[in-house]
């Protein structure tokens, strides 16, 4: 009897470990759907091409902006900005 109870037992964990897989799977991907769904909305809504950021001429070979020539001193080192 104890053999049957132990083997039982060793069964219905491995079916529920499944079944708790697939729950999670689920679960998750309804957390998912329910955050990530209204965000991506709205960011669609408020800009169609959010990797846009206006850099220059989209025409241009490269965004590459120069930098100004500034004075090299203490002072300016002092100062970061």
């Amino acid at each position: 009897m104890l053999a049957l109870m132990k083997a039982l037992w060793r069964n219905w964990k491995a079916i529920a470990h499944k079944i708790i897989a697939a729950q999670n799977w689920l679960i998750m991907a309804i957390a998912y759907v329910i955050a990530m769904g209204p965000v991506s909305f709205v960011m669609r809504l408020k800009h169609p091409d959010l990797i846009d950021r206006g850099l220059g001429d989209p025409e241009s070979k490269s965004f590459w902006i120069p930098l100004s020539s500034e004075r090299e001193d203490i002072r300016r080192a002092q100062r970061p900005w």
